[in-house]
């Protein structure tokens, strides 16, 4: 099936709005769309989590490979939303640890989850 990601610019940030299931087939697709979408001013990338139905532990590994790269050129990652599931899969993983994890995307950015 594939995740499918559409993307929107906000400034020096990047938001990345996987939807589906992101499976290790899928693991370099996302992470070079991500890559081919960054723009010489884009500072941080943010991954919108809330329509991630699952994410497998390839998809983990595409996380952390996207984030060396990221980070390679001097951006930060971060993630926002998404469902227990995910969450729960991406906290076992220990990425919680490495990466900020916020409920919702910040209201001055012109977003805001207002079931949060």
């Amino acid at each position: 099936m594939g995740v499918r990601v559409e993307f929107q610019e906000e400034g020096e940030r990047l938001v990345a709005r996987p939807q589906g299931r992101l499976e290790a087939a899928d693991a370099d697709p996302f992470s070079s769309a991500i890559l081919a979408k960054l723009q010489p001013g884009t500072k941080s990338v943010t991954i919108d989590l809330d329509e991630l139905d699952g994410v497998s532990l390839g998809g983990i590994r595409a996380i952390l490979r996207l984030a060396r790269s990221l980070m390679g050129g001097q951006r930060s990652l971060d993630f926002v939303r998404g469902g227990q599931a995910v969450r729960h899969a991406l906290e076992q993983a220990g990425l919680q640890e490495l990466f900020s994890f916020t409920p919702a995307l910040h209201p001055s950015r012109g977003h805001h989850d207002a079931t949060s």
